[in-house]
């Protein structure tokens, strides 16, 4: 009697068809994975942009014994304080929003609110930055001893972040005149 080895015709459709099948899932899944990848890569870069800026501005704003807003044009606002800190002792810092990026520099002396040209020579903070319902980024309250902070940090085609918080300045108001470095 003769044996003969191998696959039909039909075992091997069978076996292709499952293959197909299997491959199609397993692919599935890697293109998910991949999309949920992006999807949380994107919303962890909005969060440590907002965090970023949040902690530059917190910081100086809690260590600041002069602060000032302004609001140069209708889509723009430039935040400046005087702070004190064990390294550098008393320098004015400042905050410009605009464009949809948030901007930090500074100086010894006074900071100018910037032109477009010279706000792009600041510290980049975050872009993609947006203001929440209408409400401005950066808000002064409490006798000007308090700043409001509130954005959206964009995601690529997530949600954006929100970010709000506040910052109470810790130092006592310099007496008329007193300041060392004026920064405004």
């Amino acid at each position: 009697m003769r044996t003969e080895r191998g696959f039909t015709l039909i075992e091997l459709l069978v076996y292709m068809m499952l293959a197909t099948v299997v491959l199609l899932i397993v692919g599935g899944i890697l293109i998910n994975s991949l999309k949920a990848e992006q999807t949380v890569r994107n919303s962890v870069e909005g969060a440590d942009t907002g965090q970023l800026i949040s902690q530059s501005v917190t910081k100086a704003v809690r260590n600041a014994s002069a602060i000032r807003l302004t609001a140069p044009a209708t889509d723009s606002q430039l935040l400046t304080a005087r702070t004190t800190d064990a390294t550098t002792g008393s320098v004015c810092r400042a905050w410009y929003y605009g464009a949809g990026e948030v901007r930090m520099t500074t100086s010894a002396t006074a900071i100018p609110t910037p032109t477009a040209t010279e706000a792009r020579t600041w510290t980049l903070l975050g872009e993609n930055i947006r203001q929440v319902a209408g409400a401005p980024v950066f808000a002064l309250t409490g006798a000007d001893r308090q700043v409001d902070l509130t954005l959206e940090a964009a995601t690529g085609n997530g949600r954006p972040i929100l970010i709000k918080t506040s910052a109470f300045s810790r130092q006592p108001v310099p007496a008329t005149g007193v300041e060392t470095a004026p920064c405004f």
